[in-house]
């Protein structure tokens, strides 16, 4: 149970850390996100160079690379996101991507969702609706029309990324792991080093250390992920840390972050957690 706790606590330590710095307003957001990249991709280095797979498929590093190509751009829609909807909205967007690969699967890899799990849909459509319909209405009109168009790319990369981490598991072998994260963090990590550049921006000490963190909790939540999956199946870990993060993230954004939420983002919220827990019904 405690890789299930840590899995959590990692996983929505991301979403959280940007709300974070959006509240102190004195470390760059985007300086941040880029050193996250490349402290995953040296983090993961270790593993791939122990591993030595015996072949090394084209499949494995083409999936990882759109893994992380989604996750790269992803990353200034989440910004926007959680800055215009907060951080318990976006979270709620991030986790019901799963439908993207539900979906694929279905008319891709032919899979058969029972009627809990098709109930499961239907939820996780009304929360999205009541999610994208709860901002603000007093902000500015051109937020009116580009709020929204937030909210869909970054549902759709999420979903991207989810489905790439799927088409892994049906198309390569479970051996290809480290040649699937590490490509994956290598193609995040060389646009991001190109974004520093670019930049010319001082690195602070502070925005290197928590970018250095954030890299390794995404390393960490993978890990205990996959601890959690040897003490349980798969029906129990996913619904357990899709649905626990989302309320962790939500108490923590509400109790310690000075978010507000409206009535609908609430009822949202709720549709979320029980569309999550039918979604992975079996």
């Amino acid at each position: 149970m405690i890789y299930l706790l840590l899995n959590i606590v990692f996983g929505s330590l991301f979403v959280l850390c940007i709300k974070w710095i959006q509240v102190r307003k004195q470390e760059d957001i985007v300086t941040i996100g880029m050193i996250n990249y490349i402290a995953g991709a040296l983090a993961i280095l270790p593993e791939f160079m122990q591993s030595r797979p015996a072949v090394v498929t084209a499949e494995a590093m083409v999936t990882g690379g759109a893994m992380g190509a989604c996750y790269f751009v992803a990353f200034f829609f989440v910004v926007y996101a959680i800055k215009w909807v907060g951080v318990a909205s976006s979270t709620v967007i991030g986790v019901l991507s799963i439908l993207c690969p539900i979906l694929v699967g279905i008319f891709v890899w032919h899979e058969n969702p029972n009627r809990l799990q098709m109930l499961g849909v239907g939820l996780a459509l009304m929360s999205l609706t009541l999610i994208g319909s709860s901002t603000d209405s007093k902000k500015p009109a051109v937020r009116k029309w580009f709020v929204p168009l937030i909210l869909v790319g970054f549902f759709v990369l999420a979903g991207a990324s989810r489905l790439a981490q799927e088409a892994f598991r049906h198309v390569c072998h479970a051996d290809e792991r480290p040649v699937f994260l590490f490509t994956g963090f290598c193609l995040a990590a060389i646009p991001s080093v190109l974004v520093l550049v670019l930049r010319q921006k001082r690195v602070a000490w502070r925005e290197c250390l928590i970018g250095v963190l954030l890299g390794t909790a995404n390393i960490l939540q993978t890990h205990f992920i996959l601890k959690a999956l040897k003490e349980f199946e798969g029906y129990i870990v996913f619904p357990v840390v899709s649905a626990g993060g989302l309320i962790f993230t939500t108490l923590v954004a509400t109790w310690f972050l000075g978010e507000r939420l409206t009535g609908r983002t609430y009822i949202g919220i709720v549709f979320a957690t029980v569309a999550l827990l039918l979604l992975n019904w079996k």
